[in-house]
């Protein structure tokens, strides 16, 4: 089993290069070619492994099987271009053979009860990583390697008779007069024939910021109201501004206080409600500030990476979130499922998952119509992501019974109790793994805290010869976590790179810029754990100068988790050089990166931008063939 591991982490490493070389071709590929390339990646897998572990026999077998495997997943995924269909089968392989030899080692290991007990816990953790790495390079795959898209949804620039009326509600707490302002002027001009803008400031107590929007909205003729200890945030003003909604209204567009919006925004998304079953349209947020700093950029950038790869892969599957701003949503199935939970602080996904449970559909158009203002440092980026963060685990509390790979036992168990099992239509498998694997990406963060721990603890057994009451550290363990640390970062930088414009070296800036928000994230989720309610953290609006004391103090408790996973290595390798000591440096290693990543955010957010603005990028790639 050790050798087949070893062919898959070869097969793995020469696909992703053939991936990283040939793999994004959205013209089209033919069965020709895409046998070619199937072809040359087999082989050339085959003679890494033959060189690499020196087995003729084995490289042929194993180079066959592999072959079949890649040949069935072609197969299964016609959509896709075989240099997708080649690392998939490899990378996911490799994961599935790593976690069996993990059980096997357990259960058939002699261990000792407490050891049993102690690694079980670890493999179910490691389970829950290996199928969130899967997922995620499956999302990649699913874009970048996608021949033809069978739901894709450009602007609607033709011929078209339909113009339901909007109501654009505009919420806003504690904001910048001027930019406000400004934001309603640009919706003001609006290329569409019927739609209404409703502002809510909602409890703002500083009259010099709220008396000035209330003002210049009497004067230019757009409904104001002034929430005064109101309750719910920013859910509680949006489902006010409900009640205050034309009632000839069809549509609700929710437009963030500082998003300044492009005139053709409703004329290209309103018509998508022609369809009776399409309840929200979702459009990307961008970012007119993402060159106040270098953090900025690659913050922005990384923010891109969800719109271009996640949102785009999960459209495929009728998958998407609603986002809170720059979206629309049909009036009538908002007020059907109760308007905006106020009980969840990320009020915008959990709205939109309620939606696709009543059997409706979101549309994703992936065309920015305005920009907003980005948190240009990194102290209010970690209030930002604690947010999404802690609303994510609320979410997944309340639903992931409903979003478990099991529908029909809780519809039989509904019946049994009469709630009206079958009111419903339920969720398709696709759309539940799309939202169980979102949701579970906000826990990947706070698993490998838990594996830092063991990590550290296990380094420091190492260095004293211990025995710890888990596992024994072999090199196998250790190779494909290495393996799929270091392809997960070249696929995130190249994704961006073909779908933003970006180079190869901001890509891996906006990577580093996700690893920064690790430990807020883990924070996020442990809170979340224990106590449902959670407070809203608002994004401040106002400029902030960058100070470098401040970024230091926000980025102090993962610098001293990196300090001292880099602290353990000279210890590591001074008591064992070999193979097995030089991986677990190396694991050492990638742990303190990814929690120094947030020293370095820190850091650059005080140095100015090096790179032209990212805004004129790529925004929309129409692929040569939809369904």
């Amino acid at each position: 089993m050790q050798q087949l591991l070893y062919y898959l982490v070869a097969a793995t490493v020469i696909s992703l290069l053939w991936l990283l070389a040939t793999g994004h071709h959205p013209e089209g590929e033919s069965q020709r070619t895409g046998a070619k390339y199937l072809a040359l990646v087999v082989l050339t897998s085959s003679l890494a492994y033959f060189v690499w572990r020196a087995n003729l026999q084995l490289a042929v077998i194993f180079g066959i099987a592999y072959g079949l495997a890649c040949a069935l997943l072609w197969a299964l995924l016609r959509d896709w271009n075989t240099r997708g269909h080649t690392f998939l089968v490899a990378f996911g392989l490799a994961q599935l053979l790593f976690l069996f030899q993990i059980a096997d080692a357990i259960i058939f290991g002699g261990y000792d009860l407490p050891v049993i007990a102690v690694s079980l816990f670890l493999f179910v953790a490691e389970l829950v990583v290996v199928i969130l790495t899967l997922y995620f390079a499956f999302e990649v795959l699913d874009v970048m390697c996608r021949l033809r898209w069978q739901r894709y949804s450009p602007p609607h620039t033709g011929p078209n008779d339909y113009w339901p009326k909007v109501s654009i509600h505009v919420p806003a707490h504690a904001e910048p007069p001027e930019m406000v302002i400004q934001t309603l002027t640009a919706l003001r001009k609006l290329d569409y024939p019927s739609y209404e803008v409703i502002m809510v400031d909602d409890n703002t107590d500083d009259d010099e910021l709220w008396r000035p929007i209330i003002d210049f909205c009497h004067r230019s003729g757009i409904k104001v109201f002034h929430l005064q200890n109101y309750p719910g945030f920013k859910s509680g003003a949006l489902n006010f501004a409900l009640t205050q909604t034309a009632p000839d209204a069809e549509i609700i567009a929710v437009v963030d206080s500082d998003y300044v919006v492009q005139p053709k925004f409703l004329r290209e998304t309103a018509p998508y409600f022609r369809n009776p079953r399409v309840a929200f349209v979702q459009t990307p947020q961008a970012f007119i500030n993402d060159d106040a700093n270098l953090f900025a950029q690659f913050s922005a950038l990384a923010q891109r990476f969800f719109f271009e790869i996640s949102m785009r892969s999960r459209n495929e599957r009728n998958a998407i979130i609603f986002c809170g701003t720059m979206g629309l949503i049909r009036k009538r199935a908002l007020q059907r499922i109760g308007g905006w939970d106020e009980w969840c602080i990320t009020e915008d996904a959990e709205a939109s998952l309620r939606l696709l449970r009543k059997g409706y559909q979101g549309i994703y158009i992936n065309q920015a119509y305005g920009y907003g203002l980005l948190p240009t440092t990194f102290e209010d980026t970690k209030k930002q992501r604690y947010r999404w963060a802690f609303g994510g685990m609320q979410i997944l509390r309340r639903y992931w019974r409903q979003l478990a790979p099991w529908p029909a036992s809780s519809r039989l168990l509904r019946a049994v109790r009469g709630v009206g099992a079958f009111r419903e239509p339920p969720l398709q498998m696709p759309q539940r793994l799309s939202y169980l694997m979102g949701l579970l990406g906000w826990i990947n963060d706070l698993l490998f805290l838990i594996f830092t721990g063991f990590l550290l603890i296990t380094a420091l057994a190492f260095i004293g010869g211990w025995d710890l009451p888990i596992r024994r550290l072999t090199e196998w363990i250790l190779l494909v976590p290495l393996l799929s640390i270091t392809t997960g970062i070249l696929r995130v930088a190249w994704a961006l790179r073909l779908t933003t414009g970006c180079s190869w070296r901001q890509g891996l800036g906006a990577f580093s810029a996700m690893l920064a928000m690790s430990l807020t994230v883990a924070r996020a989720c442990a809170a979340a754990i224990w106590k449902p309610t959670g407070a809203f953290l608002r994004t401040p609006k106002f400029a902030v100068s960058s100070n470098l004391t401040r970024a230091l103090g926000a980025a102090s408790w993962e610098a001293t988790l990196g300090i001292v996973c880099l602290a353990a290595i000279p210890l590591v390798l001074n008591q064992r050089s070999n193979r097995e000591g030089v991986l677990l440096a190396l694991l050492l290693a990638w742990h303190g990166l990814v929690y120094l990543s947030a020293l370095r955010s820190a850091l650059i957010e005080i140095l100015p931008a090096r790179y032209a603005n990212l805004r004129p990028a790529v925004a929309v790639q129409r692929p040569a063939e939809q369904g």
